[in-house]
């Protein structure tokens, strides 16, 4: 019931959406709308259109330009409404996975059936999910563009956003979470952490220091997928203590984001500005990156102090994880073990068929009186009951047992530990992936190219599979989601960020650029930079600097943030969240200020 109560609410939302859009593009053609399409759409507007050259104050020329332009409120109310959302995300998964452990106890106790669900909880669960909040604001900023012009104009803006940095971000991640990928970056940390005989401490500072580094020559989406998936594997897996997850987290964004500097090409906030300001890499090296390289030292150490007990007692963890996979390969003979198990499948499953005769004898029996009874076909009753048992008792192997059915009637199954087994990979396959990654990398601005190159990447993984971890688009296309979304409501921010910035002398904008990197993609910020006319050095050094130290407040502040958020929420009782993700990054955030600031 509940089912086919929210597939009825799915098709009304749908047909209620669907009127509203087709009504107002009808009414805004009626009166000629906003545009007519073979004019030009100024949307949003230019800022050479508001005409404000000649106005002073901040404050005057935002209520110009709302006055000139009032959807400009709109879409920011709009925007600033999925920022809350993201805030709350947290509260939408605590009540969701509360009510479906109180739907599942109902189950359990036959108040409700078993294939039922809470509605009230399912919504709230989506509501949570942080990769689609923006794109779920997106339809209502879609709604309000119609309502206020037209369709037309919605199109036009929509196809002219620039999605390049979303597709760049889908595609690396996919290529930096492969295994042979993790297994040559795990081997290239093993070394450096052997230097300090290879302990939990040894990898944590490993991962966290040269993770980032690395983002400034493989990008910064690439490096925290591998940082990311890492320290799951070696740190988040031992269950520290909730305050020891969301420092590092934290610390991790922090690091990405400033790791990134050390060249002109890997950090999107410096991408956007490096051709504008004719910033190359010996400029960036000797202005950001060593700075970026002494504060993220400076912070690794700070939090590796603060928990430094815990380090010691997770230490423990760690080396029985060790020695237990040491073991396992070592002392335990899988094979032998595997003949031994489908030894015990086979006597079980001729012990279950002589069963499952017995119980369709005695049915058969049972059902057949029919035609002691009635004038019914016999023949026709008998192949009836025989395809149902059939049917039956294939459905319930399916469920049970699917390893005990004919193998052409098994279902597809995919091993659970498939991505978690040791064993190596080929050199030449380990090639192969690099030289894919520095396909991409190379091609980073020309999407055609680099989602070509993952097509045959995928063909190449199929081939080679035995040596390759389950390619799961899921987390890659939801991050995908996320930033898309979010360059389609940043785009239409810049009225009233670009008069902030422009206002402002060095310290104060560097503070600005900071804090607002946390409600806007930090890339957007230093792009809009260079819209403002008559930035000197030191204030372009001031937007760049503020941008890329406050990426790690929030996880819409820097594109490979969701990425990172995507690949570690499930280590967090009801996701990461966005309020004590803030909090913990406040103070490597500082101290990454205070290096770009007197360093």
């Amino acid at each position: 019931m509940n089912k086919v109560v929210s597939r009825v609410m799915k098709i009304r939302f749908l047909m209620f959406l669907l009127i509203i859009i087709c009504v107002s593009t009808t009414i805004s053609h009626a009166g000629g709308g906003a545009a007519s399409h073979g004019a030009k759409v100024n949307f949003p507007p230019s800022f050479v259109s508001y005409n404000d050259a000649d106005i002073h104050g901040v404050g005057a020329i935002l209520i110009h330009r709302i006055k000139a332009a009032p959807f400009n409120l709109v879409a920011s109310l709009i925007f600033f409404a999925a920022i809350l959302h993201t805030f709350l995300s947290s509260k939408f998964l605590y009540y969701a996975h509360k009510w479906k452990a109180e739907h599942q106890k109902e189950i359990e106790t036959g108040k409700v059936s078993e294939h039922s669900t809470r509605l009230s909880a399912e919504l709230f669960h989506f509501l949570g999910e942080v990769e689609v909040i923006f794109g779920l604001w997106a339809v209502v900023l879609t709604g309000a563009i119609v309502l206020f012009y037209d369709w037309h104009t919605f199109v036009t803006y929509i196809s002219g956003v620039n999605y390049t940095e979303p597709m760049f971000v889908v595609v690396i991640m996919t290529l930096a979470s492969s295994r042979p990928i993790l297994i040559f970056s795990e081997k290239i940390m093993s070394r450096v952490a052997a230097v300090f005989k290879g302990t939990l401490a040894a990898w944590w500072l490993t991962i966290m220091t040269l993770g980032p580094i690395l983002g400034s020559f493989i990008t910064e989406p690439a490096a925290m997928t591998i940082s990311a998936m890492l320290l799951a594997r070696k740190f988040y897996e031992l269950s520290p203590s909730n305050r020891f997850k969301y420092a590092t987290i934290a610390l991790l964004f922090v690091n990405i984001s400033v790791g990134g500097t050390l060249t002109h090409f890997a950090a999107p906030p410096v991408l956007m500005v490096a051709s504008h300001w004719d910033w190359n890499l010996p400029f960036m090296f000797t202005t950001f990156g060593w700075k970026a390289v002494v504060g993220i030292l400076i912070s690794n150490a700070l939090v590796f102090l603060v928990f430094k007990k815990e380090m010691a007692a997770l230490e423990r963890k760690f080396k029985l994880t060790l020695l237990k996979s040491e073991i396992k390969e070592q002392y335990i003979h899988t094979e032998d073990l595997k003949t031994h198990l489908k030894n015990a499948e086979a006597r079980i499953s001729h012990e279950l068929n002589e069963e499952f005769q017995r119980i369709k004898g005695a049915a058969e029996a049972a059902t057949m009186i029919a035609c002691e009874m009635d004038d019914t076909d016999c023949t026709l009753l008998a192949e009836t009951f025989e395809q149902e048992f059939e049917d039956l008792k294939i459905r319930q192997m399916s469920i049970s047992v699917p390893g005990l059915l004919p193998r052409d009637k098994r279902p597809k199954l995919s091993d659970p530990n498939w991505d978690k087994r040791s064993g190596d990979v080929p050199g030449w396959i380990i090639a192969v992936h690099i030289a894919f990654m520095v396909w991409t990398i190379a091609n980073a601005h020309h999407p055609a190219i680099f989602v070509s190159g993952m097509l045959f990447f995928i063909g190449f993984s199929h081939v080679t599979w035995p040596f390759q971890n389950t390619v799961n688009l899921k987390s890659p296309m939801l991050v995908g989601f996320f930033l898309g979304g979010l360059v389609i409501h940043g785009g239409l921010q810049g009225w009233w960020i670009a008069p902030v910035l422009g206002s402002l002398t060095e310290l104060p904008l560097m503070l600005s650029a900071t804090i607002l990197t946390a409600f806007n993609d930090n890339a957007a910020i230093t792009y809009l930079s260079t819209l403002v006319p008559g930035f000197t050095d030191g204030l372009k050094y001031a937007v760049v600097a503020g941008a890329v130290t406050g990426g790690g407040l929030t996880v819409i502040a820097n594109a490979p943030n969701p990425a990172g958020q995507a690949l570690l929420k499930n280590y967090f009782s009801n996701g990461i969240s966005p309020m004590l993700l803030l909090a913990y990054a406040l103070v490597p955030t500082l101290i990454m200020g205070v290096c770009f600031l007197f360093l």
